[in-house]
C-alpha cells in the first residue's frame, strides 16, 4: 500500500480509530499462559515417567517411558514456540504504540483545515496569502509525518512477523512400537505446506511494501497465489455433500407424498391396444360410449 498517496486525515483516522493493540496485548498474555502451562504439563509427565521408571522395568514399561519422554520433549518445544510467539506479539504491540505516538492527531488536522478554510473566505484582498501557505505547509508536513510513520510501522511488522511453525505432537502409534497412530497426520500434507508458504511469504511482502511504495500489496503476495487457492480448495468437497443431502431430502419427500405411485391400492397401470370405443371416426375410452348413448323417445299422448 503506498501510504505517501494517502492524506494524514487517511492514516490517522486509521491508526486512531481502528481496533488498536488491545487484541495483541490479550494475545501476549494468552501465549505466556500457554507456555506456562505447557511447562507444567511437562514437569508432571517427566515425574510421572521417573517413578514409572522406579516401580517396574519390564520391556513394555520402558516402552512407555520412551514414549512419554518424546512427548515431554515435545511439550518442552510447544513451550519454547509459545514464548517465542508472546515475544512476537508483544513486538507488534510496541511498534503500532510508537506508530500510534508518531501519527499527527485527527484533531490537529482537522483544525489546520478549519483555519484554512477561514484565511481562504476572508482572503478577499490576497491579505492572507501569507497564512494560508504556513497553513498549507504545515498540512504537508502533517501528510509527510503520517506517511514516514506508516513505513516504519510496516517495516517493524516485517521484521516480527516471522513465526517457526509449530511441530506436530509425536504420534500416539508409537507406543506400540508401529507408526500408525490413530491421531498420525496420514492426509492434507499439501495443504499443510500451503499454509506455511503463504505465512513465510506475508514478511516479505509488508518488507516490500515499506521499501518500495510503489509495490503494490498483491503484486507482492503473488507467488503464494497457487497456495491460497489450494487452501479455498477445502470448500469444494462440502458443496458437493451438501447438494447430494438435498437432493436425498427431495426423493424421501416425494415418496412420502406419494407412497402408492404405482396405481390406486397398489394395483399396477396397464394398457392394452384396439379395446377403445369409436364415436364416429374418433376412438374414445369405452367409458365415453355408455356416457354419450342418447335417452330413448316415448311417443304417444300425454294426458
Amino acid at each position: 500500500m503506498n501510504f505517501a498517496m494517502l492524506p494524514p486525515e487517511v492514516n490517522s483516522g486509521r491508526m486512531y480509530h481502528g481496533p488498536g493493540s488491545t487484541s495483541l496485548a490479550g494475545a501476549v498474555a494468552a501465549w505466556d499462559r500457554l507456555a506456562v502451562r505447557l511447562c507444567a504439563a511437562a514437569a508432571d509427565y517427566r515425574a510421572v515417567t521417573a517413578q514409572l521408571h522406579a516401580v517396574c522395568t519390564d520391556p513394555a514399561t520402558r516402552g512407555m517411558a520412551a514414549s512419554a519422554a518424546a512427548y515431554t520433549d515435545w511439550l518442552h518445544a510447544a513451550a519454547g514456540h509459545a514464548e517465542s510467539a508472546a515475544v512476537h506479539a508483544a513486538a507488534a504491540v510496541r511498534a503500532h504504540r510508537a506508530a500510534l505516538t508518531a501519527m499527527v492527531p485527527p484533531p490537529v488536522i482537522a483544525a489546520n483545515r478549519t483555519r484554512r478554510t477561514s484565511l481562504a473566505a476572508a482572503n478577499c484582498l490576497g491579505q492572507s496569502a501569507t497564512q494560508i501557505a504556513q497553513t498549507e505547509a504545515d498540512y504537508e508536513r502533517m501528510w509527510a509525518r503520517d506517511a514516514e510513520a506508516m513505513y516504519a510501522y510496516a517495516r517493524a511488522c516485517a521484521d516480527v512477523s516471522p513465526l517457526a511453525p509449530f511441530a506436530p505432537p509425536p504420534s500416539a502409534g508409537r507406543v506400540h512400537g508401529d507408526g500408525s497412530g490413530p491421531w498420525r497426520l496420514t492426509s492434507a500434507p499439501e495443504v499443510v505446506s500451503s499454509g506455511r508458504r503463504v505465512m513465510a511469504a506475508i514478511p516479505d511482502a509488508l518488507l516490500a511494501v515499506s521499501v518500495s511504495p510503489l509495490a503494490s500489496f498483491d503484486v507482492s503476495l503473488s507467488p503464494v497465489t497457487a497456495p491460497l487457492s489450494r487452501l479455498s480448495s477445502l470448500s469444494a468437497p462440502s458443496g458437493i455433500a451438501i447438494s447430494h443431502l438435498n437432493s436425498l431430502n427431495k426423493a424421501a419427500a416425494l415418496r412420502c407424498l406419494f407412497p402408492n405411485r404405482g396405481g390406486a391400492d397398489g394395483a399396477p397401470i396397464g394398457a392394452r391396444a384396439g379395446r377403445s370405443a369409436s364415436i364416429g371416426a374418433l376412438s374414445v375410452p369405452q367409458v365415453w360410449s355408455a356416457a354419450a348413448t342418447p335417452p330413448a323417445v316415448y311417443r304417444g299422448t300425454v294426458a
